[in-house]
């Protein structure tokens, strides 16, 4: 039997914006049915790569193919197979949200049912006969987003979906994307945001100055920021028994710093350190954790420098 396409292949696609090399040449396959991360500081490429799958760039170099459609050679056919939410959302401010996602409707020839239903599982039905002008830019978001889920397709494409999002937004964002994927949807997302790669991807690939430095499972991704996390205890009052005490129970690095002890260690450890402080004889009053910065979890996790490249 032979083996289908994957969703979204890139062969050696690269981009140019005059002297500028946006995004270096890179080979990558998205399955189908995945939900696949693009994750990256600002000015990493993951834009420039989001809308060239949607043909608003044009390759400088190599191939972009969605089910094995060349998107510069059939531009019309390879569209057809998707849905796009931009980064930035702008709408006619003299319509609704209805009237905006009314209009996406027809376009894309669904029933108005359908119309409400999205806008109702993006929390809009009550803001829906208000003009967009109204909008806050979070709900500019939701407006896009909801218009990008108007109807099934095999491949949606978002651009930064959780900018502006609260956290019922994101919620909410997980929960519809969960369902595109069990109905065999391939996503494909792009965000500077670790936590949402975490949250919500199957694998991730990291870009950094236009290069792919690392293409991970979301699992082994969400391991590798879980070691470099950082628990930062507040207490009544530090010692360094209360160091000791946290090395023995398992902490990789442990230091104090006046009412603050610092620690990072394997997720599965870190209550039983936070337990072994107290038991040194301190009161815990806060606990926070701090995701490692983009430097430091290439670094340290991954074994790429800031100008590697790996490729799939």
């Amino acid at each position: 039997m032979t083996q289908r396409e994957p969703m979204i292949r890139l062969d050696r696609f690269e981009k140019r914006f005059g002297k500028v090399h946006a995004v270096k040449p890179i080979d990558l396959a998205i399955e189908r049915g995945e939900t696949f991360a693009l994750l990256g500081p600002n000015g990493s490429g993951k834009t420039t790569i989001i809308r060239a799958i949607v043909g608003l760039h044009r390759p400088s170099g190599g191939h972009i193919r969605i089910d094995g459609i060349d998107v510069v050679d059939r531009p019309n056919e390879a569209k057809a197979q998707l849905s796009y939410a931009p980064q930035r959302v702008t709408m006619p401010d003299m319509l609704t949200a209805r009237e905006v996602a009314s209009l996406f409707g027809r376009l894309k020839d669904v029933p108005e049912s359908r119309v409400d239903e999205v806008l109702d599982l993006f929390g809009l039905a009550d803001s829906a006969d208000r003009k967009t002008r109204e909008f806050s830019g979070g709900m500019l978001q939701r407006l896009g987003l909801a218009v990008a889920f108007l109807k099934e397709v095999p491949l949606l494409v978002l651009d930064e979906p959780t900018v502006n999002l609260d956290l019922l937004g994101v919620d909410r964002l997980r929960h519809l994307m969960g369902e595109a994927k069990a109905r065999g949807t391939t996503v494909v997302f792009s965000s500077h945001l670790v936590q949402s790669a975490m949250q919500l991807a199957d694998r991730v690939a990291v870009l950094v100055e236009g290069s792919c430095v690392t293409l991970e499972e979301a699992p082994v991704f969400r391991d590798a920021v879980a070691r470099g996390t950082t628990v930062r205890v507040v207490l009544d009052h530090t010692s360094e028994a209360m160091v000791d005490a946290s090395r023995r129970a398992g902490a990789v690095t442990a230091s104090r710093n006046g009412h603050q002890l610092f620690f990072t260690a394997a997720p599965e450890k870190r209550l039983e350190i936070i337990r072994a402080i107290e038991s040194a004889g301190a009161d815990v009053v806060e606990i926070h954790t701090e995701i490692p910065d983009w430097t430091s979890l290439l670094r340290k996790h991954f074994d790429h420098g800031d100008n590697g490249r790996v490729s799939q």
